[in-house]
């Protein structure tokens, strides 16, 4: 036996004890298979003893001392009311706001996943359901929003929010009601997938394209404003939001740089799939993306140095973006 596996039997043996066990028992019980037969063994096995007991006090395991009834021995034990924690009896809300912090913030990849799993199904094996919670899909994140703690708070009592949004290939903000059926963050940014009622249909919604407050619907507070379809299922939900008519998922993009860049094989936010030497000395390179805003973002980031070829939507993307710029600045 080997020693985690000795400490665990012992702490096991010691909790299920109703009263003080000696150290002769325990010789007998976890450490049957220890040789004990000379005065030198019989030593060794009590210097192990000491040492388990110290192993498990520096763990927190706290190992009671007192008086047996059996001959008046030094007999050991772990007291229940300090090794167990207290039942809680937590309100579904605070549940729901445990296990949000969980997979928000101690979520998978995370140093303390394990624990933070853990510790909430010691919080929640009461013998009771276990509360239906908004779907979150953690992953490491750059940076907030302000409308994040609104939309979560509005996920939880299942209220439809409204807010102004900009989408891509649009010219002025709308505005939208959604029924948030749950939010996920990919390369820093969070986006809400939800039932958006101007359209009739689930939509994603990037956090960073939304221009004013959102506002949790105030009638009835108490009750839900919808459910959740049992289908749905936050990972096959639109990943990410082009126009209108464009595909979902993976695209492929081309995009030429000038001779000017010394073109270095930094692939941003895409994987190469071709590239070819142009007769004037530049660049043509045919990419594997998933985020259109990432790829552009990226592209737009050389300037005059780099043009977007293909597919078309991404080039109306980029005229988008730089026409809403040029207005910004004429506004100012």
């Amino acid at each position: 036996m080997d020693k985690i596996e000795r400490l665990i039997n012992l702490t096991a043996h010691l909790l299920d004890t109703s009263r003080p066990v000696t150290f002769d028992e325990l010789s007998n019980t976890v450490y049957a298979d220890q040789p004990r037969g000379t005065r030198s063994e019989k030593n060794a096995l009590h210097k192990m003893f000491e040492r388990d007991k110290e192993e498990l006090r520096d763990m927190g395991v706290e190992i009671a001392v007192e008086k047996s009834a059996l001959g008046g021995e030094e007999g050991y034990s772990i007291p229940h009311d300090r090794y167990y924690l207290p039942r809680l009896d937590l309100e579904p809300e605070e549940k729901v706001a445990l296990t949000m912090v969980s997979r928000l913030f101690l979520g998978s990849g995370t140093p303390f996943s394990g624990p933070a799993r853990s510790a909430l199904l010691k919080l929640t094996f009461d013998g009771d359901a276990v509360e239906e919670v908004p779907r979150v899909h953690w992953v490491a994140s750059r940076a907030g929003s302000q409308a994040l703690s609104v939309i979560l708070d509005a996920m939880n009592r299942r209220k439809t929010v409204t807010f102004a949004y900009r989408a891509l290939d649009a010219a002025e903000p709308l505005e939208r009601e959604v029924e948030p059926y749950g939010l996920f963050n990919r390369g820093g940014s969070w986006y809400l997938v939800g039932r958006c009622l101007f359209r009739g249909a689930a939509r994603c919604f990037k956090l960073e394209r939304v221009v004013s407050e959102v506002a949790v619907n105030p009638r009835r507070p108490r009750t839900p404003d919808f459910e959740i379809p049992e289908e749905f299922d936050l990972r096959e939900e639109i990943p990410w939001e082009w126009p209108s008519g464009a595909p979902a998922g993976g695209f492929r993009a081309r995009v030429e740089f000038s001779p000017r860049l010394s073109f270095a094989r930094d692939t941003g936010p895409a994987r190469i799939i071709a590239e070819r030497v142009m007769e004037e000395g530049g660049h043509e390179v045919e990419y594997e993306a998933v985020d259109p805003e990432q790829l552009l973002d990226w592209v737009l980031g050389f300037g005059e140095d780099a043009r977007i070829k293909a597919p078309d939507e991404l080039r109306e993307m980029a005229r988008d973006r730089l026409v809403g710029l040029l207005e910004a600045m004429e506004g100012r």
